[in-house]
């Protein structure tokens, strides 16, 4: 994975751990920026990582959802970080979360 999408995978991860320190704006931009993807490839990234009012699940079982391997939801979810990750929107939204952590640390 590279330096862009672990950035936003990252942002991801942090958003699940800790909704709270995430503001309604930047859940909003989170909401639009996974609007970029189609439907099926949002939805992977919102169950793995329990993000927008889903649970989190597990590799295992989204891949046993969509019939299909692990392998490939792994390399189904870096295909979306990474198509993510170079849009303009991402881009402007990546200083906006480094404020709003420092300000609550």
């Amino acid at each position: 994975m590279d330096q862009l999408s672990k950035e936003l995978e990252d942002y991801l991860i942090r958003l699940h751990k800790e909704p709270n320190d995430i503001g309604d704006k930047m859940v909003t931009y989170t909401e639009r920026l996974l609007n970029l993807l189609n439907v099926k490839d949002a939805e992977l990234l919102e169950q793995y990582y329990g993000i927008l009012g889903f649970n989190a699940y597990p590799i295992e079982e989204l891949a046993h959802r969509n019939g299909t391997t692990p392998d490939v939801i792994i390399k189904g979810i870096e295909v979306c970080l990474r198509k993510l990750a170079v849009t303009p929107e991402w881009q402007m939204m990546k200083p906006m979360g480094r404020l709003r952590a420092i300000k609550l640390k």
